[in-house]
This record gives C-alpha cells, structure tokens and sequence, in this order.
C-alpha cells in the first residue's frame, strides 16, 4: 500500500491514480477482483469513469460478458452512497472466485469540484460548460447553499453526524478560505461517503471471503485534462483473524486542511497526514454516547403496561417460545414512553439497520427525536417473527435491565 499512501492529498493525473490503484490491488494476491464505482451524475465526471475504466477496471475484473468487464456503479446528485450497494457488489462478485479463496473489492468513492484559470489565479467551485460558467459540483453547491431538496437532506445528514457541524466550518470564512470552500467540501464530502461504505462492510458477513479497499478521491474538472487528489483509503478484511479496518489519509474536518503548490499541483494535508488509524464501531459509539449522558444511571419509567411485560418476561425466561410473543408488545409500550433510549440500546446491540447510525447517534448526543425513535422500534418489531426464539429473549432482557419504576 505504500505507492497509495504516496498519493494520499496530492493531485495527480486520472490515469496515474488508477494505475496505482491497479498496482496496489496486484500487491494484494487476490483470487479475484470486484470493483464499485460511485460518483456524481455530473456529465463532468465522465473523464473519472473512463479512467477507472480503461486503467482499473478493463485490467483486473473477469469479463461479465465476452471481453467486457464492468464495474458495479453509483452515479447520483453529489456522489453519494447508497446503503446496501456494497452488499449487492460482493455477492454479484461473488461467483467469480473461488469460495474458499479470497476475492478483492475496490470502491472508489469520488466527489468533484471544477476550476477556472484567470491570470494565474484558480477559481475552485466552478467549470467552463458549453461556453458558460456553471457551479461544479452543482449538489455540493446546492447544499452550501441551502438548496432544500432530498439529495441536499440526505448529504447534509452525514456532513453533520458524529458531532462536528462540518457545513457550518465550510461557510465560517474564518474557519474556511472562501477561495478554497468548493474544494475542501468536496473532499469532505467523499471522506464522509467513504465512511458509509466502511460502515456497512463492518456490519455485514460476505458470501465468500473478501478484502475491501475503500479509496475515496475528488476530480478536479479541469479546461485541459482533469486530474485527480486521492483523500485516503480503508483496508478491511472480513474473517475475524485480520486486523480491524484501518484507514490512513485526509481527516473529515475541513478547517483542519492545508493547501500548497509543488510543481504546478495542489497539495493538500493535516494532521492525520502519515498516520494509520483504526475505523470505529459506530454501534459502540452511540452506546458510549448514550451511557456518557445517563452517566450510569437506568432508566427510571413510571407505566403500568411495563411492569406487567417485566413480571411476565421474569416468568417466562427461559421460555423461547414466548419471548417473540412478548416482545412486540415491550417493543410497543417503549415506543410510547421511553422510545429514544431504547432505539439506542437496539442499535448498539446489532437491532436496527446499521443505515440509522447518524441518527442514532444524533439521539445518543441529544436524547430527543422520538418520532425518529419510534421508526426504529418499528422496524425491529416488524422483523421480531424472522428472530430465533433465543435471541428474542435476549433482546427483551437488554431492554427491561434498563429499566425500573
């Protein structure tokens, strides 16, 4: 992985990064090779998806059809990852290796942002089109903005969790460079992209064994030939005995970002710059940000329909049979009076799609949102009849050892 880590923050052209992708993943000896390939819808980003193409892509993946390899793609307003894509890849790759032998999958993530060169100086955020100055990227813009629009909602989601309000720093000029702001949130914007896919690869078990390397990266559209700045990578494994996911590169703070120029080409760095770092579990964080608020204490519930469901759990334990009849109604009852706390608890405990994890840690951080709350204990109870009977009783001991009256 060093010609990668060689990359990280330096711009380069579109067919040296993919070369390098290429060389990085012959490095690793897999028995196959899958890719996914997500990027804006933007016309502008056709130079990125050729490149993979003819420099990843048409070298390292088995033919779909005669002498035709192709990558599994996402292309929407501002580059976004859908939950669940990385699943589907994996077992469309699936087949194409052994099942004993360990396949590879490369997904790179790339957001982009246009420039303009008038009298030696750049102007980030904005492309020649047809003749005419446009916004590039037009999503990232629109979110910047304040564009009210679901693709804008869904980016904003993500640039605002764990915490940092990360849209804020982008327009707090004294935070930010004006100057540099369509840039710098496109880089922000394919790191937190990047970390959705990790994400949903550390709460999945492939259907063959497989190595992930996740490589997001922003295009610079450029009037001449477009180049290309490589934000970082995750190495992941799925078999227990490999090392836990570890990304190296650009951290997701955009006031936190340096720029220079060397030979012509932009640099950009941090702090995390040089260090290896290992990915979080994102379901152990809610529950750390859960347990820091309560700071030890359990929950204190006043509710008759409670108690009853606890004597009746306390007499059946032991009972797997009835422990998916008594769920749905606990599950219902704490929609009602306790719903963000146990929403918490479900999450962090596996229950619940790993897709609520910003939200979930928005109601670890604040203890509020309870219509949001309620959606998850709803998705849970809706799925209470596909659970073994032990594992039913073993998430209604999790919820009512939280509680007392």
């Amino acid at each position: 992985m060093d010609q990668l880590k060689n990359l990280v923050g330096a711009e380069r052209s579109l067919e040296g990064v993919c070369q390098t992708i290429h060389l990085s993943a012959v490095e690793r000896s897999p028995s196959a090779v899958g890719a996914m390939h997500i990027t804006c819808a933007d016309e502008a980003e056709h130079e990125c998806v050729s490149a993979f193409q003819r420099g990843f892509v048409n070298f390292m993946l088995p033919p779909l059809k005669f002498a035709q390899q192709s990558a599994f793609r996402i292309a929407n307003l501002g580059g976004r990852y859908d939950w669940g894509a990385v699943r589907i890849a994996e077992q469309n790759y699936a087949g194409a290796a052994p099942p004993d032998r360990r396949k590879l999958l490369v997904i790179k993530v790339n957001s982009h942002v246009g420039v303009l060169e008038s009298q030696r100086e750049l102007t980030y955020g904005v492309l020649k089109r047809y003749d005419k100055e446009s916004h590039c990227c037009g999503a990232i813009h629109g979110l910047l903005s304040g564009v009210k629009s679901p693709y804008a909602e869904r980016m904003a989601e993500v640039l605002v969790s764990e915490g940092p309000n990360r849209i804020d720093a982008l327009l707090d000029e004294t935070r930010v460079d004006p100057t540099y702001r369509a840039l710098y949130a496109a880089i922000v914007c394919a790191r937190v992209q990047a970390r959705k896919v990790i994400m949903d690869i550390q709460d999945y078990r492939p259907k063959s064994p497989t190595e992930y390397l996740v490589i997001p990266c922003v295009t610079i559209n450029r009037p001449e030939k477009d180049t290309e700045i490589v934000c970082g990578f995750y190495l992941a494994a799925d078999d227990e005995s490999s090392e836990e996911a570890k990304y190296y590169g650009l951290g997701d703070d955009p006031a936190a970002y340096k720029h220079s120029v060397q030979n012509d080409r932009l640099i950009v760095s941090d702090e995390h710059i040089g260090t290896s770092r290992t990915a979080r579990n994102h379901r152990q964080l809610a529950l750390e940000q859960w347990h820091q608020l309560m700071r030890g204490k359990r929950l204190q519930v006043q509710d008759e329909r409670l108690d009853k469901v606890r004597r009746e759990a306390s007499s059946h334990k032991g009972r797997y049979d009835r422990a998916r009849k008594i769920l749905p109604v606990l599950l219902t009852v704490l929609a009602e009076v306790e719903p963000v706390s146990a929403a918490i608890l479900l999450f962090a405990n596996g229950c619940g799609g790993i897709h609520h994890a910003f939200r979930v840690h928005r109601l670890a951080r604040e203890l509020e949102g309870s219509d949001q709350a309620r959606k998850i204990l709803a998705e849970v109870r809706d799925k209470v009849d596909d659970l073994e009977p032990r594992e039913a009783e073993a998430i209604m001991e999790l919820l009512t050892r939280e509680y007392r009256t």
